[in-house]
């Protein structure tokens, strides 16, 4: 079943908003929805470069007055699409 979480951002310095995102990514199961919430548009633009080398995909990106909103839905992990060959 897929699950729906939301990150708020707002006010979070960068890096460190980055960093919070990607171990939020990292904990959930493939499938799973990320809606992030952020207010620099740069974090913004630095966070859709980073998903678009991902496995995860960009669902959509609305802004609103004081806002930017990202969907991610979490894609495979590597290890499961390249098993470990031993």
């Amino acid at each position: 079943m897929t699950k729906k979480m939301t990150l708020n951002l707002k006010g979070v310095v960068s890096p460190m908003d980055l960093l919070k995102c990607n171990a939020c990514l990292t904990a959930m199961d493939p499938g799973d929805i990320l809606e992030v919430i952020l207010a620099d548009e740069e974090v913004v633009n630095n966070l859709t470069t980073i998903l678009l080398r991902s496995n995860d995909e960009i669902l959509y990106r609305q802004h609103t007055r004081d806002s930017i909103c990202i969907g991610i839905r979490k894609g495979p992990r590597q290890y499961d699409e390249f098993p470990l060959q031993l």
